[in-house]
């Protein structure tokens, strides 16, 4: 009989590399952790790890549990949702994990409709980053976590995840007041010569700034990151230089910015919710899940 537990850890194998990093993904320690793995090998009969050196690679017997791991955990994660659905209450603690702009903008006011609706249901908010928020998600840390993606990427399906679509929000060009006049969309082009100020932490965001300007036709000069778009704000204010913004970080916006559409190349954000496969019959998954469409669709155009 193969130990689901022990399968798990396998797929966290597969996914991170190493024993040490599934062992910080799992909260336990490597020797556990090898422990663990070598018990999954007499359960499986057949070896799983092939060790040279320090180098850890996967069997192809081991490459076919993991494939059958994520329906097995899909298939519980059902069978969960199915026998939750049950009762006549929504009830429990759900734990969310969201990135900030989500979670200023967004779960707010979704815990409040959960919580008007479902007295009984207790919601935990934890801040995470991609890709933090999905590993958490994977690893059973959390049960919804708010994840993006940016247009000019390709999207990575992620194992064992469905991620449902909120909204899609344009990327704005933030301006000094008095850098540009007139009305109308700008082009990336006309930013060549400005520095840059990005997200900090959000690699995607990098990459598809680079990729938008090599399109436009030229290397973006990144002279400041931060975290707080309240900070990225208050520097294009100070004239130090241009950014993009997401629509859900318009709120954190100085008086003195201009915003301007962005037209050659149209640049946007996709905000989605993520939950583990299997697990969206789940209450108070589904409650949740409602009430963050509801917040999202009520969003106005602008701050």
């Amino acid at each position: 009989m193969l130990e689901v537990r022990r399968l798990r850890l396998l797929r966290e194998l597969a996914r991170h590399g190493t024993i040490a990093a599934t062992a910080r993904v799992c909260s336990l320690s490597p020797s556990a952790v090898s422990q663990q793995l070598s018990l999954l090998e007499r359960e499986a009969g057949t070896a799983l790890l092939l060790r040279e050196g320090r180098t850890l690679t996967l069997t192809e017997a081991a490459r076919v549990l993991v494939e059958h791991t994520e329906e097995i955990l899909a298939e519980l994660e059902r069978a969960r949702a199915e026998v939750a659905a049950l009762t006549s209450t929504v009830s429990g603690v759900l734990r969310v994990a969201a990135f900030p702009t989500a979670a200023r903008v967004l779960v707010p006011g979704a815990i409040a409709r959960c919580r008007a609706r479902h007295p009984d249901l207790r919601i935990r908010l934890t801040e995470a980053q991609l890709p933090d928020a999905i590993t958490a998600l994977q690893g059973g840390h959390v049960d919804l976590a708010l994840v993006y993606g940016y247009s000019l990427l390709p999207r990575v399906r992620e194992a064992g995840v469905e991620i449902h679509r909120l909204l899609d929000e344009p990327l704005l060009a933030a301006l000094p007041a008095g850098l540009r006049s007139g009305e109308g969309t700008l082009a990336l082009a006309e930013l060549a010569d400005q520095p840059w100020i990005a997200a900090d932490r959000d690699d995607d965001l990098h990459e598809m700034l680079r990729r938008a300007c090599g399109l436009a036709g030229f290397v973006p000069r990144l002279d400041f990151t931060s975290s707080d778009y309240t900070v990225i704000f208050a520097l294009v204010e100070a004239g130090l230089g241009v950014s993009l913004v997401p629509r859900l970080a318009f709120e954190s916006m100085s008086a003195d910015v201009r915003l301007w559409e962005v037209a050659q190349p149209s640049l946007s954000r996709t905000v989605g919710a993520a939950i583990r496969a299997g697990s969206g019959r789940n209450p108070a998954i589904a409650a949740m899940l409602a009430a963050l469409h509801r917040v999202a669709d009520e969003l106005p155009e602008t701050a």
